[in-house]
């Protein structure tokens, strides 16, 4: 399963990040852990809004890496 670095959404300054477990393609992510600093899978504490920024996260991540690629291999210059 694909995984992303993520900000941890329990850290008020921003500063921790996450190992995020996912399914999904980008435009439909599912969370399946979330793996603090500590080793600990927080994915059953975090509140709705929480999960939607992390989701939301590995999307626009998703679309960074994929939006360049695409365009590079569909426009070739002769």
């Amino acid at each position: 399963m694909p995984t992303h670095l993520c900000i941890d959404p329990t850290d008020q300054y921003s500063d921790a990040q996450v190992l995020v477990t996912f399914k999904g393609d980008g435009s439909d992510v599912s969370l399946i852990s979330v793996i603090n600093a500590a080793h600990d899978d927080i994915l059953p504490d975090l509140e709705e809004i929480q999960r939607q920024d992390l989701r939301d996260e590995i999307t626009a991540a998703v679309h960074r890496i994929d939006g360049p690629l695409r365009r590079n291999v569909q426009s070739p210059r002769a």
